[in-house]
């Protein structure tokens, strides 16, 4: 697999603006700093971030709206670093992008918005109309070609965007925060016509987001950014199963479920008096392969709590179980299961006063009312 989209030590530096008469920035912002990194083509590829990590400014490197301060940016094999303007056009052409807002033309109906990137082409008139038609059938919306963006929900208006980023059959899509303004049921929607996009037009997805369960849904590899710089990537699955830096650990948090919180052990541990032990549920060890060697050591178990989902075809997850049996079997068990897992043994917090010493009664303070009469 080839990369459509290549960076080499790729920075970007904005330069001091006002001063503090003016309240604003005093010191040049390094917004991405030394950046390398391969896109291949036909991938869906997430770059994760919180606010302020970089991800917008790199997105405006890939289609050559921002210049980086140093390095190169290659698109299909062309450094667009230092292209003039003119040439820098026809590089766009190729790269589609859809945002969160939607940045539709409010004056336009849905279909003169899909066309209007079609007439600054230069398309004939006459191919136009198929191929909005086109379009709008393929993102669902073929009934509302003739209503504007205000009369739309914002998944239709999303939709709207997408079909007019796809209108000059662009190679590369980028979707800078392209669900953050949709409901839960709107987003799966989009996403899924994202990745049909991706499927059955073989266009190459960049998915700029602060939202991992969006990466989780469609993404094949993942770039984690913090400060302006790749901390992580890889895989999907991979980077998911095992986080290797504590910002990406702290998104996968947010999409993958399963370990219990300390409340939670304390709850358990009152209503389920066997040991209680966290395993890692994935393709290493999927869940009859844990509950087996449970049964092959002697060891009664069931599932008391966690959550397991599928992350490109495949399990990831964790499971609470409440184990019964001799100290000796259930440790042989869990030293089996350590070898291809994660095992975590949970055990509640008590509280414990300490007793004063000597007998003493303990001091307590003396309400500032006490001795009023009620």
């Amino acid at each position: 697999m080839s990369a459509i989209v290549s960076l080499r030590g790729v920075s970007k530096v904005f330069p001091v603006q006002g001063g503090k008469r003016t309240g604003q920035r005093t010191e040049p912002v390094r917004a991405v700093d030394h950046v390398t990194l391969d896109i291949d083509e036909g991938t869906v590829v997430g770059i994760v971030g919180y606010s302020g990590a970089g991800k917008s400014t790199l997105v405006r490197l890939l289609n050559g709206l921002e210049r980086p301060t140093e390095g190169q940016v290659f698109v299909k094999g062309q450094d667009i670093s230092s292209l003039p303007e003119s040439q820098l056009r026809k590089v766009r052409a190729g790269t589609g992008m859809i945002f969160q807002q939607f940045n539709l033309l409010k004056s336009r109906t849905v279909f003169g918005n899909v066309a209007y990137p079609l007439k600054v082409a230069g398309w004939p008139k006459d191919r136009i109309k198929p191929r909005v038609d086109e379009l709008l059938e393929f993102v669902g919306i073929a009934d509302k070609a003739g209503s504007y963006p205000r009369r739309l929900s914002g998944g239709q208006q999303q939709r709207v965007g997408i079909a007019r980023a796809l209108a000059n059959a662009p190679d590369i899509l980028l979707a800078d925060e392209a669900t953050s303004a949709l409901d839960p049921e709107t987003t799966r929607d989009v996403l899924r016509l994202l990745r049909r996009i991706n499927k059955e037009l073989g266009t190459t997805v960049v998915v700029i987001t602060h939202e991992m369960h969006v990466v989780r849904e469609i993404c094949d590899t993942v770039v984690m950014m913090e400060s302006g710089r790749v901390v992580e990537a890889g895989p999907t699955y991979t980077v998911f199963a095992d986080p290797q830096s504590g910002s990406t650990q702290r998104f996968v948090s947010t999409a993958v479920h399963g370990t219990p919180e300390p409340e939670t052990v304390s709850r358990l541990s009152a209503a389920h008096p066997g040991q209680l032990v966290s395993i890692g549920i994935s393709e290493a060890a999927p869940t009859p392969l844990v509950s087996a060697t449970f049964e092959r050591h002697g060891v009664g178990s069931s599932v008391v709590f966690g959550g397991v989902t599928e992350i490109q075809n495949k399990i990831l997850g964790t499971l609470t179980y409440e184990l019964t049996g001799s100290d000796h079997a259930i440790d042989a068990a869990l030293a089996d299961l350590g070898e291809v897992t994660a095992v975590e043994r949970q055990t509640a917090a008590v509280e414990r006063q300490t007793p004063p010493a000597d007998g003493a009664v303990p001091h307590l303070p003396v309400p500032a009312n006490a001795g009023e009469q009620p």
